[in-house]
């Protein structure tokens, strides 16, 4: 069992690699001691100390918790924050962008930044999925998704650190690519060698470019780090790396882009039951 516990210590930023930080989320066996989510939002914090624990059996005394190690959360419930849509509209988008991924029956699909929100319909609407990876920053975020969907898998960290065994994609949904902290072009690379021939990469905000650029970044600058893509530059870097843009659409309180894949995937060779 791993319990996840928020402390009253000060933030201590942590100075290991991705590959490093806790990533335990990917399977189960796990369950979750999951915190509200006020917890955050009433301390009015932008970053919050937690400390992770194993429980080991003993036989003298039963289970005792031991720590592994401290994670900072930061507090991405700004996201949560919607001034821009009414309940219709939010499901609307998400369904819209659910359905131009063209999921189908088997598919391989990793979502990054998705909301508890995005993955729900996602799960509820869609057809069934061989693998559905969550990728965040949030170990809270994925704590609350795992806890709602067993089956998900989830990947707390950098995505570019995102494991070789997770590859040949069908569709990548992208929630929130300003909050990546990655480039589009480092994205993209990246990418590239997880899809399979004719994935689909979709990178949407239901709000559009004005929160992101007139809020979020100058809110905080410290987590939100690029603006969403133009289309000039989201063409120049598809094209380096085997995408091709077949939508677009950038509103004053909508962004979608949707690109397909025209490689074959550098990792494609990875054998699927691997995963």
């Amino acid at each position: 069992m791993i319990h996840v516990g928020l402390t009253s210590s000060s933030p201590i930023f942590l100075s290991a690699t991705p590959q490093n930080r806790f990533q335990a989320l990917a399977s189960r066996p796990l369950s979750w001691q999951v915190l509200p989510r006020h917890a955050l939002r009433s301390a009015n914090v932008q970053s919050s100390h937690f400390s992770v624990y194993s429980s080991v059996s003993s036989d003298s005394s039963g289970a005792t918790s031991l720590p592994v190690v401290d994670v900072i959360e930061r507090d991405w419930s700004f996201l949560d924050v919607d001034t821009v849509n009414t309940n219709e509209e939010r499901y609307r988008k998400a369904d819209r962008v659910i359905a131009a991924g063209g999921i189908q029956n088997g598919s391989r699909v990793l979502v990054c930044m998705g909301s508890e929100f995005f993955v729900d319909r996602l799960v509820e609407s869609a057809p069934t999925c061989e693998l559905l990876l969550v990728a965040h920053e949030s170990l809270l975020a994925l704590a609350v998704i795992k806890e709602m969907y067993d089956s998900v898998r989830c990947w707390q960290g950098q995505i570019t650190a995102l494991p070789q065994r997770f590859t040949q994609f069908d569709a990548v949904f992208v929630c929130y690519f300003p909050g990546m902290g990655v480039s589009l072009d480092e994205f993209l690379g990246f990418v590239a060698g997880r899809c399979s021939p004719g994935a689909r990469l979709l990178i949407s905000f239901d709000q559009g470019r004005e929160v992101v650029e007139g809020n979020h970044r100058q809110t905080y600058p410290d987590m939100v780090t690029a603006d969403l893509p133009e289309r000039n530059a989201l063409e120049k870097a598809a094209a380096d790396h085997a995408f091709h843009i077949t939508e677009f659409v950038d509103e004053p309180t909508s962004y979608l882009a949707v690109l397909t894949f025209d490689g074959s995937g550098i990792l494609a060779v990875v054998d699927r039951a691997l995963v």
